[in-house]
């Protein structure tokens, strides 16, 4: 098994990619604590991989210190951090958002993955060094029309990762991102999109792949970088988007 003796904690880890992060890592035999703002899922998911659960409002940083703490306190340390926790917010641009919009989005989105790093460095140079792992997206690397509190954040991701790997590599601690694409994961505004043909038939247009990604996806990309199989990566944004970032769609000439 890739993480036998290995100790994560996931944040966002009760729905979608989070939850199929944690079932994978539990399956490769990692013991696993997901924190979440969502207790009845949150509590689920952990029971699936036989591990644990807290619950972390990740914008609150006493909240994540405490699950970083339970976590070590659990299982004797910290291998893993899947910083996976974030807030969509509204459609607004920088002109229609409300202020209070753009604080919360950011509060989690980018300062939930801070403070959740900060408290889980230390438990990981105890261990020797580990792997740290920002949910980035696909939104950061090119952006969306009135989205720019979740482009500002995910995209902000990528200058974190970059510093941190710098920080703490001789820690032997390494740091990267994923951006992933249109994911199924379950998500109401996702669920709602999938109702209207034309946005199914944009996001299929929009990727090379020509379909939806799936969490499990996703929570493969994490095992990699979370394994040794990744040990000499760091610093690196991996997207998992189908294509969707590599190019536009062909143009429709016509036959």
């Amino acid at each position: 098994m890739r993480l036998a003796n290995k100790i994560a904690l996931i944040t966002g880890g009760a729905t979608g990619i989070g939850r199929a992060t944690a079932l994978r890592f539990a399956q490769e035999g990692a013991q696993v604590m997901v924190a979440d703002i969502n207790d009845a899922a949150g509590q689920a998911t952990a029971t699936a991989a036989n591990g644990r659960f807290v619950h972390c409002d990740t914008a609150q940083p006493e909240q994540t210190q405490t699950a970083v703490a339970q976590t070590a306190a659990a299982f004797g340390g910290l291998d893993i951090l899947v910083n996976g926790a974030a807030h969509l917010g509204g459609m607004n641009s920088v002109a229609t958002m409300p202020e209070a919009e753009w604080r919360a989005v950011l509060s989690v989105t980018l300062d939930g993955v801070f403070y959740a790093s900060k408290y889980a460095v230390p438990e990981m140079i105890k261990r020797g060094g580990g792997s740290i792992i920002h949910i980035a997206s696909a939104e950061g690397i090119m952006g969306v029309a009135n989205h720019a509190a979740y482009v500002t954040g995910k995209s902000a991701l990528f200058g974190l990762t970059r510093s941190m790997a710098i920080d703490f590599g001789k820690q032997r601690i390494r740091v990267n991102a994923i951006s992933p694409g249109i994911i199924d994961s379950g998500r109401p505004d996702i669920n709602r999109y999938k109702e209207n043909p034309k946005i199914m038939q944009w996001w299929r247009d929009m990727t090379v792949l020509d379909r939806l990604g799936q969490p499990e996806e996703v929570a493969a990309a994490a095992l990699f970088l979370a394994s040794d199989d990744s040990s000499y990566i760091t610093g690196q944004n991996l997207a998992v988007d189908g294509g969707w970032t590599i190019g536009h769609p062909p143009l429709p000439f016509p036959d």
